[in-house]
């Protein structure tokens, strides 16, 4: 194992002395109080695989990145650095991630490609699959989907097409939009530039709608106009956010501000065949007690959307959300992933608008979308 182990009279001093050995690069994977009273911490540099063998063949090791200044950043008397030490873009998880996903995500893909694209032909016996084909097949639905709809189709009490295409969609696919509660944290996991921060802050501006109040944790701090972003929509929605540099950073907010919000935690865009960014994104989970969602484009390559979702639901992701509909021609991508990978659809993005939020999934939308020729906005006449 790759791990390291540090031992301190307390835990600020623990972190301290791991972050001299590992740089800003560095996960806690445990942390525990010894019999003696000291704090012993095992950490591990993002970015390592856990285990000999684990991670790229020809894994090339970056120089630590040292920000700045750093929120978890404490004086040696334990109290809170100045103001101004606060979390510089460009370092942490997110940088770590981009440049090794490029070289190394695709190529752990799980599956045999060329294997799902044999025997998937469109039964042209059956007039309904074909049908459903003809439409479908266009938009990137996959042939497993196609097929498992057709035979629900043929029981739909309306027997025109977006009749059949709804009561299909209720009967293949499962539908189940967050109910927000502050008993229930929210976690938003998802590859880079999928929509999680624009959908925390819609999840945010819908607790509003409610008369309730959400609070935002913002892990994404690697990204470039990531914080911008999130105090853009903190002050725009008038509630609070904090910057968060690693799990422990989580446990002492619950500690120290006690926030008494829906909370919901942004994180960075991951690669869930990474052992280490799985290793962090369980820590987040775990930190807060947190419901993980994945954030899905609607658009894009349905065999990798179908490997992201089916790795994601391995560490415990059971709902999604599928954003962009707004910029997305076909939409079968995401649809089909939800499928192949059991996950239930719990909301839909069409809009790039804060205040419009976020369409609860239904079969009606999906149906209506997918038959469109040219796609608009349908949310209000469906939802």
């Amino acid at each position: 194992m790759s791990f390291q182990t540090f031992t301190a009279s307390s835990l600020e001093e623990a972190k301290q002395v791991m972050r001299s050995a590992l740089g800003a690069d560095a996960v806690i994977l445990a942390s525990k109080k010894r019999p003696d009273g000291k704090v012993e911490i095992r950490a591990i540099k993002k970015g390592v695989p856990l285990f000999e063998g684990e991670g790229p063949a020809n894994f090339a090791r970056p120089a630590p990145v040292k920000p700045a200044s750093s929120l978890a950043s404490r004086t040696r008397a334990g109290k809170e650095a100045p103001q101004q030490n606060k979390p510089v873009e460009g370092s942490g998880l997110h940088s770590r991630v981009e440049r090794s996903a490029s070289t190394s995500a695709l190529s752990r893909l799980k599956g045999d490609f060329s294997n799902k694209l044999q025997g998937n032909r469109a039964d042209t016996s059956d007039p309904v699959q074909k049908e459903l084909t003809d439409r479908l097949r266009p938009q990137g639905i996959s042939p497993q989907l196609i097929k498992a709809l057709a035979v629900e189709a043929r029981n739909a009490p309306d027997k025109d097409l977006p009749g059949m295409l709804e009561f299909a969609f209720s009967r293949v696919l499962r539908f189940a939009p967050l109910t927000l509660s502050k008993d229930v944290p929210i976690m938003l996991m998802g590859q880079t530039g999928a929509g999680k921060t624009s959908s925390a802050a819609k999840l945010a501006a819908r607790a509003a709608g409610m008369g309730a109040r959400a609070a935002f944790l913002c892990a994404d701090i690697g990204r470039a106009g990531a914080l911008d972003q999130m105090t853009t929509y903190a002050e725009a929605l008038d509630t609070r956010f904090w910057p968060i540099e690693d799990p422990q950073d989580v446990i002492d907010v619950m500690r120290n501000e006690k926030p008494d919000d829906i909370l919901i935690l942004d994180t960075p865009g991951v690669s869930p065949f990474a052992p280490a960014d799985i290793i962090a994104m369980e820590a987040f989970r775990d930190s807060l007690q947190a419901e993980p969602l994945l954030v899905l484009p609607a658009s894009g390559d349905m065999h990798e959307h179908i490997d992201w979702a089916n790795a994601f639901r391995d560490i415990g992701v059971r709902r999604c959300i599928i954003t962009k509909f707004d910029t997305s021609r076909r939409i079968g991508a995401a649809v089909s992933a939800a499928f192949e990978s059991n996950l239930a659809l719990a909301h839909f993005s069409e809009a790039p608008f804060i205040a419009d939020g976020l369409i609860d999934a239904n079969p009606a939308y999906l149906a209506h979308r997918l038959l469109m020729k040219d796609p608009a906005r349908i949310g209000a006449s469906v939802a």
